[in-house]
């Protein structure tokens, strides 16, 4: 009974904090890099590319600090039809924290003239950590409160892609393959829904070029945690003379309010992000390019009491 109270209210008092963070397993990493959400976009445009990506998040006063760093690498080999990646995430949200990397193989089976399908696979390691020697107890001195909550696990990761005549693509991937998290009574429970079930992402786009050197791309992501969060994202974004890029992003979620803290109402809170994009590529030779990326992600709904903005900046190394 003590487990449960106590979890319940370092839980509960956070909650906030759980709901933006969940999502940052996805996050705004797939706006730079698709291999983030579904591994068989690696090397799926031929170039060999590295990115590193920071996100600083603003969140209410109480939940401390919040930081994502993640990278990623991505090596074509159209000899053999294929592509290996890497994918790296490290995230701090207050007295939470998680760090995932994952190694990609991906096959691309030319279908057609015009239509290329992609399959992928990953596999790696999560590892998620909640700090609680620093945490208010409900029992004073409660001997719990030393015993961090630690949970390291093997994952695996699968997706598909189609792209037709180069300009636009539709995605399905999954991940948390392994996640095998039943005993409700152990600590391991308390770990958030989107390490524990299986998540899904599906996402459609395009890319269009026209005469005057104008390039538009558009994508539209639904991103689903099996027993979790729900979450709607669509970004638009315009590029001129393959410099400087500009755009808009949109994100709605939903989080159930049970699966975020033990003893919760069946209510769920829902959150509206606006995300203005800017994008400069600098030209370092005929075949490198190297681009920088910025996005302010900001709570544009009417609710404060979830709410939360971040800065990204993404820094993308290509080879042509």
């Amino acid at each position: 009974m003590k487990k449960i109270l106590l979890l319940s209210s370092i839980l509960i008092c956070s909650i906030s904090q759980h709901i933006y963070a969940q999502i940052e397993m996805q996050g705004s990493q797939f706006i730079f890099d698709k291999t983030f959400i579904n591994p068989a976009f690696s090397g799926i445009d031929g170039h060999i590319n590295a990115n590193l990506h920071y996100q600083l998040n603003e969140v209410n006063q109480g939940t401390g600090k919040s930081h994502t760093i993640s990278a990623s690498g991505n090596i074509p080999m159209p000899k053999v039809k294929s592509s290996l990646g890497l994918n790296i995430v490290r995230s701090v949200f207050g007295y939470d924290s998680y760090t995932m990397g994952y190694g990609n193989y991906v096959y691309h089976l030319p279908v057609s003239e015009n239509t290329v399908l992609s399959s992928g696979i990953s596999f790696g390691v999560q590892q998620f950590d909640i700090n609680v020697l620093n945490s208010t107890t409900i029992v004073e001195n409660d001997p719990l409160a030393a015993r961090n909550i630690y949970s390291s696990k093997f994952d695996a990761r699968f997706g598909i892609v189609g792209t037709f005549s180069k300009k636009y693509y539709v995605g399905l991937s999954f991940d948390n393959i392994l996640s095998l998290y039943d005993n409700k009574d152990s600590y391991y429970n308390q770990i958030p829904n989107t390490f524990r079930k299986i998540n899904m992402y599906l996402i459609g786009g395009a890319t269009v070029h026209n005469n005057e050197n104008i390039t538009l791309r558009s994508n539209i992501l639904v991103m689903k945690t099996f027993g979790g969060l729900t979450a709607l994202d669509v970004n638009a974004m315009v590029t001129l003379n393959e410099g400087l890029s500009f755009g808009l992003g949109f994100r709605q979620q939903i989080e159930e309010l049970q699966s975020v803290a033990v003893g919760a109402e069946g209510k769920s809170f829902s959150q509206s992000l606006l995300r203005p994009m800017l994008q400069y590529a600098i030209p370092t030779s005929k075949k490198e390019m190297i681009k920088i990326g910025y996005c302010y992600s900001f709570n544009a709904g009417r609710s404060t009491s979830i709410g939360m903005a971040s800065h990204d900046i993404a820094l993308t190394f290509s080879i042509l």
